[in-house]
């Protein structure tokens, strides 16, 4: 057995340690920064829950189920589906999309409305049919197009495509023109089809947590000043120590990364939502909108706020701001609360800003150009979701592939 380095206290970095720590070897984690996780991060304002960004975890995703005890996290669902807003003259008009697979009673009370119509309603289920079809690695088999090419060529309505599929997924993907590898859409609309969105009681940081936790806080060290000198030796505060094998967790291009996010936490006395869906704006890209989706995560999970207040959590999309010429906090602050005022009735003027986040760099670009594929683009010992995609599934999957491919060579 051997003594492995692992740079980098992310998702990935924590999951390859626990993974080589089961297999016998002895393990340290170095971290440069002062709290483990990367993006999985928590902040605790005023007894309120605020994630870095909007995040959920995917119960459908495979590396997930192997990874997180989802029941030991205290983790509960959004309602499948979702709630679209649309500016209809002097009022709001609200279409609550349920998934009928899942809510058969729901889904077609939301058939009878006129947001979509029957045939892209019955596009939905044969592209839900279509991607959940043989195994995870057929949906990255196939054409590699963009995202916008490919729901054009499975037949949905232009506005299907802008009220529906934009906002839902320009906020998963963090881009403002649909131009993501058609592969990834296929991965996440399946993973959306067949599990659920949850939260865990704790915050997104639980996630990670859990996994160091596993680990043993003992083999993570942070504020870690290390450099890599070679494949087998680090320098820890400026002195060379010799390990059996070193993984960089991290990704070294992560500043070209240009996909950015502003994420905006209220503290509001009442939600604005009647349901537990997440709320899509329908008018983002017809009608030059600023937010992309609106979140509630205190009624899926009541831990994010304290008794009697809600959080309301709202993503915009930094090429959308930067579309509007909207680029610093208080702009974009501003902007926000007059569209959700449109919407509820002038409802923001009762909320309390608790943080304005701007994730510069906070998704690899994943275009029509990569060949995305089922397994890592690693070279060497290197694990990250930026060796496969932008997901809790690209980082896990990669540091499972290189624990094995690191527990291997150490065998030989």
């Amino acid at each position: 057995m051997g003594h492995i380095a692992i740079v980098g206290a992310g998702l990935a970095g924590l999951r390859c340690a626990t993974l080589l720590q089961a297999s016998g070897h002895e393990v340290d984690v170095y971290e440069r920064s002062e709290t483990i996780g990367g993006r999985m991060a928590t902040d605790e304002v005023d007894g309120f829950l605020l994630d870095h960004g909007f995040h959920v975890m995917q119960t459908a995703y495979p590396t997930s189920k192997r990874a997180f005890d989802f029941k030991a996290m205290g983790a509960k669902a959004f309602e499948p589906g979702a709630v679209i807003v649309q500016q209809r003259k002097t009022r709001a008009k609200f279409w609550t999309l349920a998934d009928p697979f899942r809510r058969p009673v729901q889904g077609a009370l939301s058939g009878l409305n006129r947001f979509a119509s029957p045939l892209d309603l019955l596009r939905v289920a044969r592209l839900r049919f279509g991607v959940r079809r043989g195994s995870i690695e057929r949906v990255f088999e196939g054409e590699s197009n963009d995202t916008a090419d490919y729901l054009a060529k499975r037949g949905f309505s232009k506005r299907m495509i802008q009220r529906f599929f934009h906002p839902l997924f320009s906020g998963i993907f963090l881009e403002d023109d649909l131009r993501t590898n058609e592969r990834m859409f296929r991965f996440v609309f399946r993973m959306m089809s067949e599990g659920d969105m949850v939260l865990p009681v704790g915050g997104i940081a639980s996630a990670p947590k859990q996994l160091a936790q596993r680990l043993g806080n003992e083999r993570i060290h942070l504020n870690a000043n290390v450099l890599i000198l070679d494949d087998q030796t680090l320098e820890i505060d400026g002195k060379p120590t010799a390990f059996d094998a070193i993984v960089r967790a991290f990704n070294p291009e992560q500043a070209n990364e240009k996909r950015h996010v502003w994420t905006l936490h209220f503290d509001a006395q009442h939600s604005p939502l009647k349901s537990n869906h997440i709320l899509l704006n329908g008018d983002v890209r017809i009608k030059n909108g600023l937010i992309a989706h609106l979140a509630v995560p205190s009624d899926v999970q009541p831990s994010y706020a304290p008794d009697g207040r809600s959080l309301v959590t709202i993503t915009v999309v930094g090429e959308r701001a930067d579309t509007l010429g909207l680029l610093d906090a208080d702009s974009i602050e501003a902007a926000v609360r007059d569209e959700v005022d449109v919407w509820f009735s002038g409802a923001s003027k009762e909320w309390r800003l608790l943080a304005a986040q701007h994730i510069e760099h906070a998704l690899p670009e994943v275009g029509a150009d990569l060949h995305l594929t089922a397994g890592p683009r690693v070279t060497g010992f290197e694990c990250g979701d930026h060796t496969l995609h932008g997901s809790v599934e690209g980082a896990l999957l990669s540091a499972e592939t290189i624990a094995n491919n690191v527990d291997v060579h150490l065998r030989n």
